[in-house]
């Protein structure tokens, strides 16, 4: 590996992201700066390659060095324009019983990276896309290149986002000659940060507990090192939609921006984003009705929110896969053609539940994490029956999802059960989280030990002051 090739891909892809971030002005805490920085600067570092394509520069080392060296400098113009000292709150050491818990992650950060870093890409579906393409890339020097002289029309991974294929690039050329680290990049930021907002919430132990039960879904912590791009959706998917319920709490526009950007950057990724989108966007939409709003105003930050996504989507699609793919994409065959036939939509609720989430192939791609969360659901409706406003908003997240796939499912036959979907339900586990963050029964636990935490803390003052040295007497003179 190189290691200086990687430092300075990271220094880029920080100083991109934080640019960007600063630019939104939002109200948040170094932790979450660093990490969503971080996140969000993957995605401008992956357009390097891109550019060069477009502009029909040969794609080297030297060319894509001075590429992310424009990109990095035009997304860190907020950071000398709205200069401010750098912001350390946040900043405190775990406490006792978090230790045991952080040893165990940094075990599985570390066998994740590992795997990033010594195995080759290895899925169907990458194989005959992103890493192929950008393996003749990097040989070639340009992404039309001698791949598309093979017999494609059996796999339609050609015409998916350049988003992989481009990353792929760039790790290869500065970094691994297997690419792939940058996954890493990603996946440790997105999940310190995720461990933040659950403690924000809970009691440092409950968040510990809930983090580890997500590090223990098989399939998720398995595409933390397995190249596709549906854990990498995820993230974008989550975080947008995340920023969108601070909208919901907070009101701040600042929110609501970086929502649609983040919308927009998932919708890259995998372009049937934009229907759940769409989706999301109900939500706002009722409130603001619910507050009775003018009908104007609604529809203005409707559009607003779907503005985003449709131009990633665009770009993609219209932009991107027809000047780097020189074979032609037939769109409409991949439609449904029998949209009246309305059972296709309850077959894959069937589906959804039958064969993936309730079933043995279940219980070996998502463990009990489901299970879990059907429990838990059943006892806040039972014992609680009270929701607060991000328990709502997560439940209607969650919703989105699972509908929105099925539906995805009726709209395009290409969009199967135990692969796509299987992928897509990836988008429910950080929502599940944050529902468990917001549980009436999960919130009474934490609120508990945080009183005995309380508690033990006054009832050790004392002790520790008896410990101290009485003060000597004063002596006469």
């Amino acid at each position: 590996m190189n290691l200086t090739g990687l430092l300075l891909v990271t220094i880029a892809q920080f100083l991109s992201g934080s640019g960007i971030v600063r630019l939104f002005r939002l109200q948040i805490g170094a932790i979450a700066n660093i990490c969503l920085s971080m996140i969000v600067g993957i995605f401008f570092i992956s357009l390097a390659p891109a550019m060069l394509q477009l502009a029909h520069i040969p794609i080297t080392g030297s060319n894509t060095a001075i590429a992310v060296a424009v990109i990095t400098a035009l997304c860190s113009i907020p950071l000398v324009v709205m200069f401010r000292k750098p912001n350390f709150s946040g900043f405190a050491l775990p406490e006792l019983y978090e230790i045991p818990f952080l040893l165990v992650f940094l075990a599985f950060f570390i066998t994740s990276a590992f795997r990033c870093y010594y195995f080759p890409p290895t899925p169907r579906d990458v194989l005959a896309g992103g890493e192929l393409l950008a393996e003749f890339t990097i040989r070639e020097k340009t992404m039309l290149n001698s791949v598309f002289s093979i017999d494609l029309h059996t796999t339609n991974n050609h015409f998916k986002s350049p988003y992989i294929t481009c990353l792929q690039v760039v790790y290869k050329l500065f970094v691994s000659p297997f690419g792939g680290v940058w996954l890493t990049a990603i996946f440790v930021p997105f999940t310190w940060w995720l461990y933040t907002i659950l403690k924000e919430r809970v009691h440092g132990l409950v968040a510990c507990t809930l983090l580890l039960m997500y590090f223990c879904i098989p399939d998720a912590f398995a595409y933390s090192y397995i190249i596709l791009y549906d854990y990498s959706n995820m993230i974008f998917y989550f975080t947008g939609f995340y920023f969108l319920m601070q909208y919901q709490t907070h009101q701040r526009r600042n929110d609501f921006a970086f929502s649609i950007l983040l919308f927009g950057i998932a919708t890259y990724i995998r372009v049937e984003t934009l229907v759940l989108v769409s989706l999301a966007a109900l939500m706002p939409a009722y409130t603001q009705f619910k507050a009775k709003q003018p009908i104007k105003d609604i529809i203005v930050n409707g559009l607003l929110l779907m503005a985003g996504p449709v131009f990633f989507y665009v770009l993609c699609m219209n932009i991107f896969i027809p000047n780097f793919v020189p074979v032609k994409m037939d769109t409409a065959a991949q439609i449904n053609h029998n949209m009246s036939d309305i059972s296709v939509f309850f077959t894959r609720i069937s589906a959804i539940n039958n064969d993936l989430i309730l079933s043995d192939k279940g219980l070996l791609v998502y463990g009990y994490f489901f299970y879990y969360f059907i429990a838990i659901l059943l006892a806040d409706l039972v014992l609680i029956r009270k929701f607060n406003k991000e328990a709502r908003m997560a439940l209607y997240g969650i919703a989105v999802v699972y509908f929105g796939l099925a539906l995805l499912g009726y709209l395009l036959p290409l969009f199967d059960v135990m692969n796509t979907t299987k992928r897509g339900l990836f988008k429910l586990l950080p929502l599940i989280l944050m529902y468990y963050a917001n549980s009436g029964i999960v919130t009474r636990i934490s609120d508990f030990l945080k009183a005995r935490e309380a508690r033990s803390k006054q009832a050790a003052e004392p002790a520790l002051a008896g410990t101290r040295p009485a003060p000597r007497p004063a002596t006469k003179k």
